[in-house]
């Protein structure tokens, strides 16, 4: 097995930050209580400018800097941040691990997958650091040993413990990384052990009564001389997440980085259902105005084809986003899967089948109507009608037409064109004969059409294919009536051009 932990050691001030537009940060730290006083657990970058640390007392932050913005540690707050992480970290893995202030990712099976261990490591690391989260990574064959590594590395950066030298680097690690060591730091240190090599030299049982049974179980865990069962992250049966913006937007553009940090959520959902979208919605609520007596502002897609690739859902959304005017301020955001379905995934297919040559099409197409509107996109519907002006129409192309598989059509063994002259164009005669470009030579005919008495448009038609010297072939008629006569008594008929083979 082999494991890759994610430690996030800002979590407290992330999953603030995270929901501020990143040109409206204040300068703010995170307080906790001690007794009957409160300390700066963690200061962000702008804070810690004005003179703000942890371990400060916050009376103290506060005469340095009045203007500072102060929030209470919430452990539920930080536990659904992660938790958001966590799905965006499902395309990669199904295997995931909540673990205090961070992930842990079980990936042997997604090496390949991925294109190797370093190829994933980036892909998982941008997947959860886009979801707002400081990030410190380590790899190595048991989750404890991972975690462990992650927890000692340095922010934005990866420890590979993966091979002969796990032991030694985990040897070489201070045990206050323990978390069943923290009651008995100074006890531990005062004894001389200070890194775990230095305590796994100690007698085991000596440990297990001194400092409890806790203590050897995870240091055993940790270098793999014992078992270490781990608890899967459960995903819910439906996707609805909320996103409370912590300062008013009324800009679009400034609600594009937590849009799409929904959407990746999303699609982490979805690939661990082995599922995908066909219709979500993206609901933007606002506080209650004169200027907007609605709550909130829904925006409902619906594709052409099932998707859970999320650069395609982001582009429908933005475009969506920037057609939809913003009255008043947002303070919430939220993104709901309305309909979900079992998709194979055409990265799997050995040939390319129709549906998967026709995605990018589609795709091309619903980018387009979500930009321009669906009315400004239109199509050729058939038409069950023999009479060829009125056997095709252009109508509004919407999801329904992209969706329509079948269309009934009238069989026939004659060979219809591709471009269709509207209205048909009367041809020339020369000695009685047809011209268009040079005299045409009639190849293959007549066809008698004989439609339209339901709606008093009647056709009586004779259809030929024609010849011309270029080579080209065009599909002409003449109307099956009496010929009329000219003056020296021969008849002539009038001839029309229906359309062109390509």
């Amino acid at each position: 097995m082999l494991w890759i932990a994610l430690h996030c050691p800002t979590l407290s001030l992330d999953w603030i930050e995270r929901r501020f537009p990143a040109a409206l940060i204040p300068a703010m730290a995170v307080t906790v209580r001690k007794g009957n006083q409160v300390y700066i657990q963690q200061a962000n970058k702008p804070a810690q400018q004005q003179g703000v640390t942890a371990h400060q007392s916050l009376a103290s932050a506060l005469s340095l800097f009045p203007d500072l913005v102060v929030v209470e540690h919430d452990p539920n707050e930080e536990m659904k941040a992660l938790q958001e992480a966590a799905y965006a970290a499902l395309r990669f893995t199904p295997n995931i691990v909540m673990q205090g202030s961070g992930l842990i990712a079980e990936v042997s099976a997604s090496l390949k997958l991925f294109g190797g261990l370093k190829k994933l490591c980036q892909l998982l690391n941008r997947a959860v650091a886009a979801q707002g989260l400081q990030l410190c990574a380590g790899v190595a064959p048991t989750a404890g040993g991972a975690w462990l590594l992650a927890r000692s590395a340095s922010p934005q950066t990866v420890i590979n413990g993966a091979g002969a030298k796990f032991r030694s680097m985990l040897d070489s690690l201070p045990v206050s990384l323990l978390e069943s060591a923290q009651p008995h730091l100074e006890v531990i240190h005062g004894i001389g052990c200070k890194t775990l090599a230095e305590l796994q030299q100690l007698p085991r049982g000596g440990i297990a009564r001194r400092f409890g049974p806790k203590l050897p179980i995870e240091l055993d865990r940790a270098y793999g001389d014992s078992p270490d069962p781990q608890k899967w992250l459960e995903v819910p049966e439906y996707f609805q997440q909320k996103m409370r913006l912590m300062a008013q937007v009324e800009s679009v553009e400034l609600l594009l980085v937590p849009v799409q940090r929904m959407i990746e959520q999303m699609c982490g959902w979805l690939a661990a259902r082995h599922a995908a979208v066909s219709a979500f919605s993206f609901v933007l609520h606002h506080e209650y105005s004169l200027r907007q007596p609605h709550k909130s502002t829904p925006i409902n897609i619906r594709l052409s084809e099932q998707s859970s690739d999320s650069r395609h859902l982001m582009i429908l959304l933005r475009e969506r986003l920037e057609r939809t005017k913003i009255i008043v301020p947002v303070w919430e955001l939220e993104l709901i899967a309305d309909e979900i379905t079992t998709g194979a995934d055409s990265n799997l297919e050995l040939f390319p089948t129709a549906q998967s040559e026709a995605t990018s099409l589609n795709r091309f197409i619903e980018k387009l109507t979500s930009r321009l509107g669906s009315q400004a996109i239109t199509g050729l519907k058939v038409v069950s009608d023999h009479r060829p002006e009125c056997s095709q129409r252009f109508e509004p192309l919407g999801i329904s037409g992209l969706r329509e598989t079948h269309r009934e059509i009238i069989p026939t063994e004659w060979a219809r064109p591709a471009w269709l002259a509207d209205p048909p164009l009367e041809l020339k005669l020369q000695r009685h004969q047809p011209v268009y470009g040079s005299p045409l030579k009639l190849i293959e005919g007549p066809e008698r059409i004989e439609a339209g008495w339901w709606d008093d448009a009647l056709i009586a038609r004779n259809y030929f294919i024609a010849e011309n010297e270029l080579g080209q072939l065009l599909w002409i008629y003449c109307e099956h009536t009496p010929a009329e006569k000219d003056k020296k008594g021969k008849e002539s008929k009038s001839w029309y051009l229906q359309g062109l083979f390509g």
